[in-house]
C-alpha cells in the first residue's frame, strides 16, 4: 500500500510538471483514485471467486471474502453520477475550455441480439472550447445483456486535478469451472493535451490469459508471460506456417501471433549479439524495437471489451511484419 501511494504521488507530480497547472476539478466527479495505479494481475487475483468455497461460507465470511476485491471498496458512488450529470453536466469550467459529462444509452436500437449487452449505458467525456466539442473520451459504463451467460462491463475511472485521467475496464463473468468474479481487463491513462485540445492516450495495460501487454506512447510494447498459459499443441514451426496461412486467408488469432512473435523478437536479439562492438548492440537493438513499436502502435486503441483480441492481432501481426524486415536488414549489415 505504500508502495503504491509513493508511485501515485510521483505520477501525479511528474504529470503536474508536464502539464503546468491544475485543474479545478469539481470533486464530485473526479471519481476513484485507486485507478491512477492499477496491478492487473493482482486485482484480477483479488477479485477471482471460488464458487464452491464462496457457498460453504457463513454470511459474515462472505462479507469479508468480498472485501478482498478491492472494486467492491470504492470510496466514490459510480451509482451517483447519472444524478449529478442530470443536474449538472460540467466537470471543469476553465476560461480556455470546459469538460462535460454525457449520458448515452447502450444500443438503443438492438433488441434481440443475444451476442451483444443491450441494457445499461455509457458516459462521455468531451473536451469543449468556444462552445465547440473538440474532442471526446469514453470515460465508464455498465453494460448488460439479456444472455445470462455472457458477461456484464464495467468501467470506472479518475480525473485527477493534474488532467491526467484513469480508466479500468473490467469484466463481471458467470461462473466458469467453479471460478467467477470481475476481472480487470483494459487499464487507461489519458492527459489532457491543453495546447492542442485533446486527450492524448499515454499508456496501456492490457489483461489477457497467456500474456499482459503494456503499451506506452509513442514507443513501448512489452509482455509479460503467464505462468501455465494454455499455448496451442503444435510445434513453433507449425504456428508460424499457420500464421502464414491465417494472414493470407484475412483470418485472425491474436493467441497465435504472440507466440510468433514471441520467435521474431527473440530472433532478432540473437541477430544483434552477432555485432562485434557490445554498445552496437544495445543502440542498434533499442533503436530497431523503437521504430518497430512506433510504427505498429499507430493502430487505434481499443474502446470496448470486444475491440481488444482484433487490436492485438492487428498490432502484433504489423510488430511480426517489421520484426522480419530488421532481421533481414540486419543479416545483411553483417553481411557487409
Amino acid at each position: 500500500m505504500i508502495k503504491k501511494f509513493l508511485l501515485s504521488t510521483i505520477l501525479f507530480t511528474f504529470s503536474y510538471c508536464a502539464y503546468g497547472q491544475l485543474l479545478d476539478i469539481n470533486p464530485k466527479y473526479r471519481g476513484d483514485p485507486f485507478f491512477i495505479s492499477v496491478n492487473m494481475q493482482q486485482l484480477k487475483q483479488d477479485c477471482t471467486k471460488n464458487e464452491d468455497e464462496y457457498n460453504q461460507l457463513n454470511k459474515q465470511d462472505k462479507l469479508r471474502y468480498d472485501n478482498r476485491c478491492p472494486l467492491n471498496n470504492l470510496k466514490f458512488d459510480f451509482k451517483q453520477l447519472d444524478k449529478l450529470i442530470n443536474d449538472d453536466p460540467f466537470v471543469y469550467n476553465g476560461n480556455d475550455f470546459q469538460l462535460k459529462l454525457s449520458i448515452n444509452p447502450i444500443n438503443p436500437k438492438i433488441k434481440n441480439e443475444d451476442d451483444l449487452p443491450n441494457l445499461g449505458r455509457d458516459i462521455t467525456l468531451s473536451l469543449i472550447s468556444k462552445n465547440q466539442v473538440i474532442d471526446k473520451l469514453f470515460l465508464a459504463n455498465n453494460s448488460f445483456s439479456n444472455n445470462p451467460n455472457l458477461w456484464n462491463g464495467y468501467q470506472h475511472y479518475y480525473i485527477a486535478p493534474s488532467g491526467d485521467i484513469y480508466t479500468l475496464l473490467t469484466i463481471k463473468a458467470e461462473p466458469i469451472e467453479d471460478e467467477s468474479g470481475t476481472f480487470p481487463t483494459l487499464w487507461k491513462h489519458y492527459n489532457i493535451d491543453a495546447s492542442n485540445m485533446k486527450f492524448e492516450l499515454k499508456e496501456m495495460l492490457i489483461e489477457m490469459p497467456e500474456a499482459s501487454y503494456q503499451i506506452i506512447y509513442p514507443n513501448q510494447f512489452n509482455t509479460n508471460s503467464h505462468e501455465g498459459a494454455v499455448e496451442y499443441g503444435l510445434t513453433l514451426e507449425e504456428s508460424i506456417a499457420l500464421f502464414n496461412q491465417s494472414v493470407k486467408n484475412g483470418l485472425s488469432d491474436y493467441s497465435l501471433d504472440f507466440r510468433v512473435y514471441r520467435y521474431y523478437q527473440d530472433q532478432l536479439k540473437e541477430k544483434i549479439k552477432l555485432f562485434d562492438n557490445k554498445k552496437q548492440q544495445q543502440d542498434s537493438l533499442l533503436s530497431l524495437q523503437q521504430n518497430i513499436n512506433t510504427t505498429c502502435l499507430i493502430t487505434s486503441a481499443p474502446i470496448y471489451e470486444s475491440d481488444i483480441e482484433p487490436y492485438l492481432d492487428k498490432v502484433l501481426t504489423c510488430l511480426i511484419d517489421q520484426y522480419r524486415q530488421a532481421i533481414k536488414h540486419v543479416e545483411d549489415e553483417l553481411a557487409n
